[in-house]
C-alpha cells in the first residue's frame, strides 16, 4: 500500500460499495468488480437473495454512510424512503410485553435493501476516479511471496478473462467468498471458522398499503416469547406505498412460502394484529423464502502469516443472522473505520484485518448470544446467568420507562456502547422495578 495507486473491491453490495467510498481519495483509482449486471433502478440481484427480506439501517450505520458519502440519507429519502420515528412509530410486542408509545428518540430511513443499495451505488459511481465493472467473476488472486498484487477476472458471458493489478484488494463478496480457499492455495494455511446456527428461516411478501389507511404506526414487530417461543414477524412500511412483511422461525420451524401457509403462520404469532392487517391487503408479488441465516465467522485475523495487499470485510469475514438487523450497519461502520485507519497512516494489512475483526465483536456477541438461547445453551457460569437475568429485567423496564427506553434504543441503534445499560442511575431504576401502565 506504499503507492496507493489502485484499489480493487470484490463485490458491489452494501459492504463493497461502502468500502469503495472509504477508499475514494485514499487511492488514485478504485475499481468495484461485481458478478451481477447493474440495474437502472432498485432491483433484485441474484447475488443478494436475502434482499427480498426485511432490512434495517441502524442509526450508527446511517451516520457512517452519511460520513463516507455526504448526502446519502437525503438521497435515500428523495428516492422514496419512509422516515421511522423510534419507538413512536413501532407497534412492538417484545418478549417482555408491549412497548409503551414513547416520544421519538431517533428517526431512521426505512427502505428495501434494493433501494438502499441503488442509492449507495449511484453516489459511489459518481465519485472521481471510481469505476464499477459488472458481470465479472473474480476467479482468483494474483500474488507473489509477500503480497497480493491483483485479481483474475472472467467475463460471465464467457467472452474473455484478464488480470487486474492492484495495490490493495478488498474482498467484500459476502457469504460466497472464496478468500479462505485462495489463501490456503497461496500457502497461508487453513482459516478457522466459528458457526452458530439456530436454524432460522424467513418468508417475506410485499403488500400495498390500503388507500386511506389511518393507523399511526409504521412498524409492527411481534417477537417470539411466552406461548410462542420460536416464531416471530415484522411489518415495515417501505418506499412505493408498500408494506414489507417478513415472518421468521427458529429451530427449523420455518414459515411456508404458499399463500395460505404464510397467512396461517402469521396468525400463529403471539398476537394476531400483523395477520389481521395483511389478511385483506393486496399482495404485490409471491412469497419468497430464505434459509441461509447462520452466524459464520472466518478467523482470518488468526492466520500466522497475512499477505500485504489484501483485506476481507463484511459477510465474507463475519456473517450475522439477519433477524437482528445488524449487517448493513456493521458494513458501513467497518468502512468508516478503515478510512480512519488509512488516514492515520496504518499501512499494514495484517493490522487492518485484525482491526476489522475487532470491529465485528460487538455485533457477533449480540447475534450469537441471542441464537444460543434458542439452541438451549444455558449461561456457562453464575455471573453470566445473573447478567442474562438483568438483561431480561432491563427489557421489561424499557417497555414502560421512557428514560430506560431511550438508552435501550441508543444501544440497539449502535449509537451507544452496551456499557450505557449499566450506569448507576439505570441500575437504581432497575432496582425499583417497572410500574406497569
Amino acid at each position: 500500500m506504499e503507492r496507493r495507486q489502485h484499489a480493487v473491491v470484490i463485490g458491489g453490495g452494501i459492504a463493497g460499495l461502502a468500502v469503495a467510498g472509504a477508499l475514494a481519495g485514499r487511492f488514485r483509482r478504485v475499481t468495484v468488480v461485481e458478478r451481477d449486471a447493474s440495474a437502472d433502478g432498485a432491483a433484485f440481484r441474484a447475488g443478494v437473495p436475502q434482499s427480498r427480506h426485511l432490512h434495517s439501517l441502524m442509526g450508527a450505520g446511517q451516520r457512517a454512510l452519511d460520513d463516507l458519502l455526504p448526502g446519502f440519507t437525503d438521497g435515500l429519502y428523495a428516492a422514496g424512503a419512509v422516515p421511522l420515528r423510534t419507538p413512536y412509530d413501532h407497534l412492538w410486542l417484545s418478549p417482555a410485553g408491549w412497548c409503551h408509545r414513547f416520544p421519538p428518540s431517533h428517526t431512521v430511513p426505512s427502505a428495501s435493501r434494493e433501494l438502499v443499495e441503488w442509492v449507495l451505488r449511484r453516489r459511489v459511481s459518481g465519485l472521481p476516479d471510481m469505476v464499477v465493472r459488472d458481470r465479472l467473476e473474480v476467479t482468483g488472486l494474483v500474488a507473489d511471496d509477500e503480497r497480493v498484487t491483483g485479481v483474475r477476472v472472467a467475463r460471465r458471458d464467457g467472452s474473455g478473462a484478464e488480470e487486474v493489478t492492484a495495490d490493495l484488494v478488498v474482498d467484500a463478496s459476502g457469504r460466497r467468498s472464496h478468500a479462505a480457499r485462495w489463501l490456503a492455495a497461496l500457502g497461508h494455511g487453513e482459516t478457522g471458522t466459528t458457526l452458530v446456527d439456530s436454524r432460522a428461516g424467513y418468508a417475506s411478501r410485499c403488500y400495498a398499503v390500503p388507500e386511506g389507511f389511518a393507523d399511526e404506526w409504521r412498524v409492527i414487530s411481534i417477537q417470539p416469547g411466552p406461548g410462542q417461543p420460536t416464531r416471530g414477524g415484522a411489518l415495515v412500511q417501505v418506499e412505493g406505498g408498500r408494506w414489507l412483511v417478513s415472518l421468521y422461525g427458529y429451530l427449523g420451524d420455518h414459515p411456508p412460502t404458499d399463500e395460505d401457509g404464510f397467512l396461517a403462520f402469521a396468525a400463529s404469532l403471539r398476537h394476531p394484529v400483523l395477520h389481521d392487517v395483511v389478511r385483506d391487503a393486496e399482495p404485490l408479488g409471491p412469497v419468497h423464502g430464505f434459509r441461509h441465516m447462520a452466524n459464520e465467522r472466518r478467523h482470518f485475523e488468526d492466520l500466522p502469516r497475512w499477505p500485504q495487499g489484501l483485506l476481507v470485510v463484511g459477510d465474507a469475514a463475519c456473517a450475522l443472522n439477519p433477524v437482528y438487523a445488524q449487517g448493513m450497519s456493521v458494513a458501513a461502520m467497518t468502512a468508516r473505520r478503515l478510512r480512519a485507519l488509512l488516514d492515520e497512516g496504518v499501512d499494514d494489512c495484517a493490522a487492518l484485518q485484525k482491526e476489522t475483526a475487532a470491529g465485528n465483536d460487538r455485533a457477533w456477541r449480540i447475534a450469537v448470544g441471542a441464537d444460543l438461547a434458542y439452541l438451549g445453551e444455558a449461561p456457562v457460569d453464575e455471573r453470566a446467568r445473573r447478567e442474562a437475568g438483568r438483561m431480561g429485567r432491563l427489557l421489561e423496564l424499557a417497555m414502560v420507562d421512557a428514560e430506560v427506553n431511550r438508552v435501550f434504543f441508543d444501544v440497539m441503534m449502535m449509537l451507544a456502547e452496551p456499557d450505557a445499560l449499566a450506569t448507576p442511575a439505570l441500575a437504581a431504576r432497575l432496582a425499583q422495578g417497572p410500574a406497569r401502565p
